[in-house]
């Protein structure tokens, strides 16, 4: 039996466009959440650039992986990863930790319905 190789896909521009500007966004966002938390100006800096870099890094390894996955696996990573960055705003916003779970469950779970129907649709 033949072993099969996965085909080099390229990475288009667009492929490190897209994780770079959804981190920075995150990134702001979060800092804008941090500051009306009261955190100081460094803690505020360190806060968004830190979730910045995690973000656009998770975002970058997922969409260059995500072909190795199976649709029901890919469903779940995206949903794990929207889920995880909702919450955590969530959480800083000062809100209590069950509201930041429900609200990241219910969008994780939105996340998977509609990532899994996309996936089972658009199956190459």
């Amino acid at each position: 039996m033949a072993h099969t190789t996965v085909p080099a896909r390229h990475l288009g521009s667009l492929g490190i466009a897209l994780p770079v500007v959804i981190g920075v966004l995150y990134g702001l966002y979060t800092s804008f959440i941090a500051r009306t938390s009261g955190e100081s100006a460094g803690a505020q800096f360190a806060i968004g650039l830190i979730s910045c870099l995690v973000l656009a890094g998770l975002c970058y390894a997922l969409g260059r992986y995500q072909h190795l996955l199976p649709r029901g696996l890919r469903a779940v990573a995206y949903a794990a990863l929207v889920g995880v960055a909702v919450g955590y705003l969530n959480s800083l916003s000062g809100d209590s930790v069950l509201t930041a779970i429900v609200l990241s469950v219910i969008i994780a779970a939105a996340t998977f319905c509609v990532m899994f129907y996309t996936f089972y649709v658009h199956e190459d």
